[in-house]
């Protein structure tokens, strides 16, 4: 206790000597003596911080002064609230930016499955002498895998489609997933409600209608009691909801949801969506329409796993060689965003995480810069707080924890912040997504323990970028000068020192942001103003699916042709036809087509389209050598094909194939193996793109509309240039008095459904994602700028009023300020611009349509960047010409 006491006698005693040493001081430059000693205590920051100071250096527990640091930061920045509330904003965006993406990018890659979802792998089937040959599984099959192996503790099938459920007096598609018996069980995912389904419903033929809703779906009803045992109509059949799936209830993938489960007894009476035009009952084994993943026994590793299922892969093909000749059962990873039937990764969401966190990224960290910088100048008010402390004993490491300590402090507070801003730039994106797509996805903005501990990852790393550096050099004054408050005023023999490095790189990654964004903002629009390679003006589109409403196939094709004749009389329209499917839609059917009587290695793979006769004339696309689809041929299964010119040019160089055979197998429709029948080529049509995101265009094959049965069907309507809106309204008519009952699921202009579609958002979204970051880039460099320049003014205000008093004119004391802040500019552009560029490289590889040299983007952005730095060089240089002489010499 003595010597408690004594040590503070001791330092009052120290104390009272410096402080009248400054007061002194402050006394020689005019205020009072009461006045001057009120000024010095300022100075010290008060003598109980000082004290605190004093004893936290004689060993306190390191808690205790960590508490003492935060709260003396605390009171720091209470002290300047404004400074504070600058530092924590410019924090907050840079973090808020980076929590977003890293949401995004949790969402695909990292956020937990339903159950156990996350420990399946795939099981694929395929001829390991044909390349590209993996086949999705018939029931027996699977049945027969899961009855016989020693490999899988569960293996569950399914098979996804799409249903009409009746919506007032239309027809809404949804999207229902058909599953085993076992399929919610071995996942682990107990219900909300209800039950699961019995073995005896996912027999094949059982045709027992039952489903289990979603979680969505129940709560829309506001958890309605009553639900389990609802009856509502799939196509033409009344199902009895037995069960709700559990909340977040994705299956085995991410993001993707589906509005109803159905047991895979009912496959026969479900006919549409992945499996559409499947031929054959679920029973047949040739009839290979579901996909299969499992759960290994514990133990076994995927190699282990391949080892034995060589073994059952043979005993299949001895016991049924018809359907499983040169068949290999394999498991592979499972990815959590690819449906298809060979092995797939997860490089796609990888690749574009790897795109948007750097980039992201480098928004924070020129928030980080700027706040260094403004540390910087702000350490200039604290040099005697600083040199007093050390006078009395601190040292330097307990002062840089302490100064670090506070930036720690105000990145903390700006996570928090930028936490709220990631999640309401999240829900923004998810609300701008959900009216497109074709399925319901499953996506909570909200935070979760990744996203905060990657928030957390973000604070502490700015706290790192922003807070140390300037810590370290603030703890190392001139202790003589500081102590005579000279340290403000001797000007540094270096006019390019740190802070102006600071905003330099702040600049250069503003143009790396800025051209990114601007590749990215003129690919979208390109994108936009992109067609498939015919015109879009006065084209309607008319969608339409019999099989929804239960339609059999010559009902079906009855219904199509009765409606391509009532819309061919309708007033003002040109042409109508009808083909299977659309460029820049979200359905593709390939084939594999190779010259009749060559080897398949010489074939290629092609778009396979069925259309209508005058499909070509509709499109307003011209056929450049042969003629159309007759009419005959159209509602006949005639073996005639068009293919476009890239085919034509890969299958018969230098030849008219007009004339020539092909034959076109493999792929189509699931669940059954094409008829390689010859198809005679009768014409030659202009090559078209099948997406947004195609570079060039892709091979197609043409087959008239009876040579294929398909359900669903999209009508083309050429108009006269009507109003749109009164057209449509004209055809929805025409339409309703084919059959009222007929499911209208698309009925739109041309150009809106190609604005509509998901790949296009995408592209637009990452467009006005870039152009944002590079805006708030732009924003942050300026303030640099501005906040470097003001206080350089501030600093050399003496210099100046010695410039002018001795001859120098206000427009000189200008340009010698802007010549420094010009300096600071083409440096920043000089070192950004060849990373822009490299970027640009880098992107062209990976993205769409975005070309690396692009003269406007690289013209326009270093002359944004240079007029933004410009102006916020020239608002301190005009206050600098303004500045009085004689205020100035009395500044010191």
């Amino acid at each position: 206790m003595f010597s408690s006491r004594r040590r503070d006698e001791e330092l009052d005693e120290e104390l009272r000597a410096h402080l009248d040493l400054l007061a002194d001081e402050h006394q020689r430059r005019g205020l009072s003596r009461a006045e001057a000693e009120q000024a010095a205590l300022r100075d010290f920051g008060g003598i109980a911080r000082v004290k605190e100071s004093y004893r936290e250096q004689r060993g306190l527990p390191w808690l205790e002064t960590a508490a003492q640091d935060v709260r003396y930061a605390v009171r720091m920045w209470r002290r300047a609230p404004g400074f504070s509330l600058v530092v924590i904003a410019v924090v907050a965006l840079g973090i808020g930016v980076n929590s977003a993406m890293f949401t995004l990018v949790n969402a695909l890659l990292f956020h937990p499955l339903s159950g156990r979802a996350s420990e399946f792998v795939g099981l694929y089937s395929h001829d390991p002498t044909q390349p590209n040959s993996y086949r999705i599984f018939s029931y027996p099959n699977y049945a027969d895998i899961r009855d016989r192996n020693d490999v899988f503790d569960d293996l569950i099938a399914h098979d996804f489609a799409t249903v009409g459920m009746p919506a007032g007096d239309v027809t809404r598609r949804i999207s229902v997933e058909l599953v085993s018996d076992n399929f919610f069980g071995a996942i682990g995912a107990g219900l909300a409600a209800g039950r699961s389904f019995t073995r005896e419903e996912a027999q094949p033929g059982a045709n027992i209608p039952v489903a289990i809703a979603s979680y969505s779906t129940w709560q829309d009803t506001g958890f309605d009691p009553a639900f389990i045992g609802r009856r509502i109509r799939i196509n033409t059949q009344d199902f009895t909801i037995v069960g709700v799936a559990p909340k977040g209830f994705t299956g085995t993938k991410a993001l993707i949801a589906r509005d109803l489960w159905l047991p895979l007894g009912v496959f026969d009476s479900v006919p549409q969506g992945a499996g559409a035009n499947r031929r054959g009952a679920l029973f047949d084994r040739a009839n290979a329409a579901l996909m299969v993943a499992g759960r290994l026994k514990p133990g076994i590793s995927v190699q282990q796993a391949n080892t034995r299922l060589a073994a059952l892969s043979a005993d299949l093909e001895r016991a049924f060689p018809a359907e499983n000749r040169r068949q290999i059962l394999t498991v592979h990873p499972l990815s959590r965003v690819n449906i298809t039937s060979a092995p797939s990764s997860d490089a796609g969401p990888a690749m574009l995480s790897a795109v948007l966190m750097p980039l992201s990224g480098a928004v924070l960290l020129i928030a980080c810069l700027n706040v260094a910088n403004m540390l910087l100048a702000r350490s200039t008010t604290r040099r005697k707080e600083i040199a007093i402390r050390l006078a009395l004993g601190g040292g330097r490491a307990r002062l840089v924890r302490q100064l670090f300590t506070e930036s720690l402090v105000l990145s903390l507070a700006g996570g928090v912040a930028g936490l709220l801003i990631g999640s309401w730039t999240t829900q923004l994106i998810y609300t701008s997504i959900v009216p497109i797509l074709p399925s319901p996805i499953l996506f909570d903005p909200r935070p979760d323990r990744n996203i905060v501990l990657a928030t957390l990852a973000f604070a502490l790393l700015s706290a790192l970028a922003f807070g140390l550096a300037p810590a370290l050099k603030i703890s190392r004054p001139d202790l003589v000068d500081d102590l005579k408050d000279l340290g403000g005023s001797r000007i540094s023999g270096r006019r390019f020192g740190a802070r102006a490095w600071l905003v330099t790189c702040q600049i250069a990654m503003s143009l790396i942001l800025m051209t990114a964004g601007g590749l990215f903002a003129r690919g979208a629009l390109r994108a936009a103003a992109s067609d498939p390679g015919y015109r879009y003006d006065g084209l309607l589109l008319a969608s339409i699916d019999p099989g929804l409403a239960g339609y059999s196939e010559s009902q079906g094709r009855a219904v199509l042709r009765s409606a391509l004749e009532r819309l061919r009389r309708l007033p003002g329209v040109i042409a109508v036809s009808a083909n299977s499917q659309v460029p820049f839609g979200d359905r593709h059917e390939a084939r594999w087509v190779v010259r009749l009587g060559r080897a398949r290695e010489s074939g290629r793979a092609v778009t396979y389209t069925v259309a209508t006769s005058d499909y070509f004339g509709t499109v307003a696309l011209p056929i450049v050598r042969g003629r159309d689809f007759t009419t005959a041929e159209a509602w006949s299964a005639a073996r005639v094909a068009i293919i476009d010119d890239r085919l034509a040019e890969a299958l018969f160089p230098n030849e008219d194939p007009v004339g020539q055979q092909v034959i076109a197998s493999g792929g189509g429709p699931p669940g059954r193996q094409v008829t390689a029948e010859p198809l005679e080529i009768v014409a030659v049509v202009p090559s078209i793109r099948d997406a947004v995101s195609d570079n060039a265009p892709s091979p197609h094959l043409y087959v008239p509309s009876g040579a294929e049965y398909h359900a669903m069907m999209h009508l083309h309507i050429r108009t006269s240039g009507a109003d749109a809106g009164t057209m449509l309204s004209a055809v929805r008519r025409e339409l309703r008095a084919v059959d009222d009952r007929l499911p209208v699921v698309e009925l739109r202009t041309m150009q809106n459904f190609h604005d509509r579609g998901v790949v296009l958002w995408v592209i637009r979204t990452a467009g006005r994602a870039l152009s944002g970051l590079g805006g708030l880039a732009l924003l942050l460099a300026v303030v640099g700028v501005y906040g470097v320049k003001s206080y350089v003014v501030s600093q050399r205000t003496r210099e100046i009023g010695i410039r002018l008093a001795i001859g120098a004119s206000p427009r000189d004391i200008a340009w010698m300020l802007l010549r420094d802040g010009a300096r600071m500019t083409l440096a920043g552009i000089a070192l950004g611009f060849p990373l822009a560029i490299g970027l640009g490289r880098l992107l062209s590889a990976e993205i769409y349509d975005v070309r690396p040299y692009d003269p406007v983007v690289l013209a326009i952005a270093p002359l944004i960047l240079v007029c933004a730095a410009g102006l916020a060089t020239y608002v301190p240089a005009r206050r600098g010409m303004r500045i009085s002489p004689l205020e100035a010499l009395r500044t010191e």
